[in-house]
């Protein structure tokens, strides 16, 4: 192999990859992660859970952790308990189901959300 072959079959694979880099950033992507406390900021509409009277009698409080997938619209269009007590997570998800976000933009695009949405239950002192 000489010299020259070996520059050419370089600058062939360097094309080749450049040119599979400019059709991945030519479409974006169908969804994105975005981090929960990030994506508060785009909150428009929140409804807050009801505490569930058999969780207040109990004195259960604590945090309820959900994986929520926002479509591009901004309404919730999945919600899916990660953690948190039990007698809590039905409460916690009715109410995110309800919520809307502003739609994220990727290069003036709305595109879908994946983010995480933590809900505190406190007992009043």
């Amino acid at each position: 192999m000489t010299k020259r072959t070996v520059l050419v079959t370089i600058a062939i694979g360097i094309g080749m990859l450049a040119a599979s880099i400019t059709a991945v950033a030519a479409d974006p992507p169908q969804k994105i992660r975005i981090g929960g406390a990030v994506q508060a900021a785009n909150l428009i509409s929140k409804v807050d859970p009801v505490y569930p009277p058999e969780a207040k009698q109990a004195g259960t409080q604590g945090t309820v952790r959900l994986a929520v997938d926002i479509g591009s619209d901004g309404k919730v269009v999945s919600v899916n308990a990660q953690s948190g007590p039990d007698v809590l997570v039905q409460a916690a998800v009715e109410a995110v189901k309800q919520w809307t976000y502003k739609p994220v933009l990727l290069n003036g695009e709305p595109v879908e959300v994946l983010t995480t949405v933590d809900v505190n239950f406190t007992l009043s002192q």
